[in-house]
């Protein structure tokens, strides 16, 4: 994958976990004041056009309250229903074990029995 396409990924992801993250979805500006940095240079980031350097994209990260990693990572993207990310991204943000998954999948199973 070269650099051009590296940049898009990120900034893509950047965008869906800005979207997706449980509760009210952040704004470009809610995210830009939490990561202390420019709205348009965000929004170039999200579109690919600019290319953050690590400090930038650890600033995001904290700001998205994910870990650094989550932002190059596309694991699980391809078959995972959009409605369900949520749900993911509330376990990793909450760090549910499996353990708690299972409770979590027995009352789920309870509510909707």
């Amino acid at each position: 994958m070269g650099q051009a396409s590296v940049v898009k990924e990120v900034g893509r992801k950047i965008r869906q976990l800005r979207l997706a993250r449980v509760g009210p979805k952040l704004t470009q500006e809610e995210l830009s004041e939490r990561a202390r940095i420019s709205v348009s240079f965000l929004s170039m980031i999200e579109r690919g056009e600019r290319s953050p350097h690590l400090e930038t994209l650890s600033k995001i990260a904290g700001a998205l309250e994910v870990p650094l990693a989550t932002l190059f990572d596309d694991q699980g993207e391809n078959g995972v229903d959009p409605m369900y990310r949520p749900l993911i991204e509330a376990c990793r943000k909450y760090n549910l074990g499996k353990r708690d998954v299972d409770r979590l999948v027995s009352v789920v199973r309870t509510m909707f029995a």
